[in-house]
C-alpha cells in the first residue's frame, strides 16, 4: 500500500501545473500567508517558511483546515493560490476546508501512505507550501531531522497534528485552540450556527508571551472570522485618565487618638455631670 500511494502521489506531482518539480518561491523574507483572521495571533501575519508548526488543543483538527484553506487561497509565488498536502488524516473535511476558501483542486491528498509515510512527506515538501501530517506512529529522530531539513530547504510550512505531534523535536511555533462554545442550540431545539473559539500562539517564534485571538472558527456561513462580540482586555492609562477628567481619590480617614490616650480613656469610669442631682437628691 506504501508503494502504491508513492506511485499515487508521482503521478498527481506530474499532472499537477505549477507544483511538480518546482520549490515554492521564497526569497527569505516574506511569510507563508493565513487566512486575514489568524494573522494577528502570528508573527509577521504569516508563518515563516520552513518552519515546523504544532497544533494542539481540542480543535486542531478545525486549525489544520484553516491553515490549509489560507495557502490554498493565498500563497503561490503570485499569491493567487498555493498547492498544499495532506497525509495521514484520512478524515480531513475538503468541503469545511472549502467552506473556509480552500481551492479543492490544489490539495493533494495521502489518507494513509503506510509505513514509508516520510517518503511521502519528503515528496511533497519539494513540490508544495505546506504539509499537514498527522503521523501514525511517534517519530524516530532520524525522520524528525530529514523531513524539517527537507522543508528548510524548500521553504515548505511542516505543520502537525495528531497524538504524536508533540513529539516532534524543533517546534518552535504552536497554535493551540481552546475555549470552544457552539453557538444555535437551545433547550433541546435549534441548529449549530458557529463555534466561538480562542486561538493561542506559543513557542520560541510567538510574538512575546504568547499571544491569543477570539475567533469564529467556523462562522455560520462557513468561513473563520474575528469574534467581534468579545470584549478586548483591560488596560493601565499611563498619566491622566483624560483631559479634564476626575480621577477617583480615596476619601481622607478621620484623625484618631494616640493610642495612649485611647487606652486611659478605656481604663477611666464614666462620671457623672457636675450639675447632675446625686442619689437621694431631688430637684430644687
Amino acid at each position: 500500500m506504501a508503494e502504491a500511494a508513492l506511485r499515487d502521489l508521482s503521478a498527481l506531482l506530474d499532472a499537477a501545473p505549477g507544483s511538480a518539480g518546482h520549490s515554492p518561491s521564497w526569497d527569505g523574507g516574506a511569510t507563508v500567508p493565513v487566512l486575514p483572521a489568524l494573522r494577528p495571533v502570528l508573527p509577521g501575519g504569516g508563518l515563516r517558511p520552513g518552519s515546523v508548526v504544532g497544533l494542539g488543543g481540542s480543535g486542531s483538527a478545525s486549525l489544520g483546515l484553516a491553515l490549509v484553506a489560507g495557502v490554498s487561497r493565498h500563497g503561490g509565488a503570485d499569491g493567487a493560490g498555493g498547492w498544499c498536502g495532506v497525509v495521514g488524516v484520512p478524515d480531513f473535511g475538503v468541503l469545511a476546508a472549502a467552506g473556509m476558501g480552500a481551492a479543492p483542486e490544489r490539495l493533494l491528498l495521502a489518507d494513509d501512505p503506510g509505513e514509508r509515510w516520510p517518503d511521502v512527506v519528503a515528496a511533497l515538501a519539494e513540490a508544495v507550501d505546506l504539509v499537514l501530517l498527522r503521523p501514525p506512529e511517534r517519530p524516530g529522530a532520524a525522520a524528525v531531522r530529514r523531513l524539517s531539513a527537507l522543508a528548510r530547504k524548500h521553504g515548505c510550512v511542516l505543520a502537525l497534528t495528531g497524538p504524536f505531534a508533540g513529539e516532534w523535536a524543533g517546534v518552535r511555533l504552536r497554535l493551540r485552540l481552546d475555549e470552544a462554545v457552539w453557538e444555535g442550540l437551545g433547550d433541546g431545539h435549534g441548529r449549530l450556527a458557529g463555534r466561538r473559539v480562542r486561538v493561542t500562539a506559543e513557542g520560541r517564534d510567538a510574538p512575546g508571551a504568547g499571544r491569543s485571538a477570539r475567533l469564529w472558527l467556523p462562522a455560520a456561513d462557513g468561513t473563520v472570522a474575528p469574534d467581534e462580540t468579545a470584549r478586548p482586555p483591560l488596560e493601565l492609562v499611563p498619566g491622566a485618565v483624560a483631559a479634564g477628567a476626575p480621577v477617583h481619590t480615596a476619601r481622607p480617614a478621620a484623625p484618631r487618638p494616640p493610642l495612649a490616650a485611647a487606652r486611659r480613656d478605656a481604663r477611666e469610669p464614666v462620671r457623672a455631670s457636675a450639675s447632675a442631682p446625686g442619689p437621694g437628691e431631688g430637684a430644687a
